[in-house]
């Protein structure tokens, strides 16, 4: 039985322990909260507090859900003390930081793997997709209104948007060119860019933060058909070309089908201690999650050269 511990806010660790007990072979060690104390955390059931280094003795792998001085260093003891890692992109705080956590962590021989943050229900627009090699170019169009949710940020939408590409194109990254505006923040609240990558698939990107509405959109282009996922409603529709239908061959056939949302973190999870159980190796930035980080930080910094100030 592996023994794994939870550490983050009430609510990350109680969709956790949901999700862990649908998974084999998992047990729960311990779930802890910080309490304002450096190096310091409470367990969330008993109460009791407990050092950083005593919680790493008590598992074998640690899941780390949230932001803060405390988690991080959490993440860095971990894995200097050979503990597997899972870990969501809030933890870390610059691309640096990422690099070092995994030097640390391929040096140990174990596995560094970071979550998912984003919507992400296109299990139903995968299923459609015969051969993610086909895809030839995606237009990814997301909107939301001003008036949504005054706390939510650019970068934290780009890099759940990030996150969703990261699925779709398992390619290198060889050319960004990005564009900023300002319109009533000092930081960007729209951005355009355009990605391409080491197997001739190019995305253009489209990002505002400040509409009239909310919309969330991908359309991809493959060999013989056209994809367009609605991620708010769940709805793809597919136009494809030279279709046969009831033995009779059509131009164009055009498909709507209503796909059912799905919850990623028993897939993410899954992964992670499958990689676990298979033998610890080292997994390359490319590899173990940290993909989307590296794009959205890469986007951001060509944003910041060419940021205008709306007037």
């Amino acid at each position: 039985m592996m023994k794994v511990g939870i550490a983050g806010s009430f609510s990350a660790i109680n969709r956790h322990v949901c999700v862990l007990e649908k998974i084999r072979e998992v047990g729960i060690a311990g779930c802890w909260s910080v309490n304002g104390q450096p190096d310091v955390a409470t367990e969330l059931f008993s109460g009791r507090r407990l050092h950083s280094d005593k919680i790493i003795e008590k598992v074998d792998a640690l899941i780390i859900t949230d932001p803060g001085s405390f988690y991080i260093n959490l993440a860095t003891k971990a894995l200097r003390n050979a503990r597997h890692v899972f870990l969501y992109p809030c933890v870390v705080r610059t691309l640096t930081e990422v690099l070092q956590l995994i030097k640390i962590g391929s040096e140990a021989n174990v596995i560094l793997r970071c979550g998912r943050t984003g919507i992400d229900n296109i299990n139903g627009l995968l299923r459609n997709i015969p051969d993610l090699k086909q895809i030839s170019m995606i237009e990814f169009q997301h909107s939301l209104r001003i008036d949504t949710d005054a706390s939510v940020k650019l970068p934290d939408v780009l890099l759940g948007d990030m996150e969703i590409l990261s699925r779709l194109i398992h390619a290198r990254n060889t050319s960004i060119k990005a564009k900023g505006i300002c319109i009533f923040n000092s930081k960007p609240d729209v951005i355009n860019a355009r990605l391409e990558f080491d197997n001739g698939t190019v995305v253009n990107y489209y990002c505002n933060t400040v509409s009239t509405r909310n919309e969330q959109i991908i359309t991809i282009i493959l060999k013989d058909s056209m994809l367009r996922h609605n991620l708010l409603n769940n709805e793809l529709s597919g136009w494809y070309l030279k279709r046969r239908v009831n033995h009779n061959e059509s131009p164009i056939f055009i498909e709507n089908i209503q796909v059912e949302p799905s919850d990623f973190l028993i897939d993410d999870l899954s992964a992670f201690f499958g990689l676990i159980r298979s033998g610890p190796a080292f997994l390359s930035i490319y590899d173990n999650g940290f993909e989307s980080f590296v794009l959205t930080d890469r986007i951001l910094e060509k944003v910041s050269k060419t940021l205008v100030q709306f007037a």
